[in-house]
């Protein structure tokens, strides 16, 4: 069995961005110590922001999906975008799930798998 690396680890700092195109405006959530969480609330003012960057405001576009059953996409300008009030999905490439063939002893748990 393959297992996905978790990039969540360490939640980012939540910020407020302003402005549009190349007149950005950056500054912190004003709740001390507030992070974003991985279904994009942050912790303590419970704001949507993006759970990759940490940033909200006008970086963040919205997607009404037809097909699921109330769903909102969120795309955040980080290039990052995810299904609000969903879990998250983790996707596994091929290269994670190919048999090893190295001839040495690899860093894959064979036994488990």
């Amino acid at each position: 069995m393959a297992l996905a690396h978790d990039s969540f680890a360490t939640p980012p700092q939540h910020l407020k961005i302003t402005g549009y195109g190349r007149s950005n405006g950056f500054s912190r959530c004003e709740d001390p110590g507030c992070v974003v969480s991985r279904d994009g609330l942050g912790s303590s003012c419970g704001r949507l922001a993006c759970p990759s960057c940490g940033c909200s405001g006008t970086n963040l576009s919205t997607l009404q999906l037809v097909n699921a059953s109330g769903g909102v996409r969120v795309r955040c300008s980080c290039g990052h975008s995810w299904v609000q009030g969903a879990s998250p999905v983790y996707v596994l490439t091929r290269a994670e799930t190919v048999e090893c063939t190295c001839p040495d002893a690899c860093e894959r748990d064979h036994a488990n798998e």
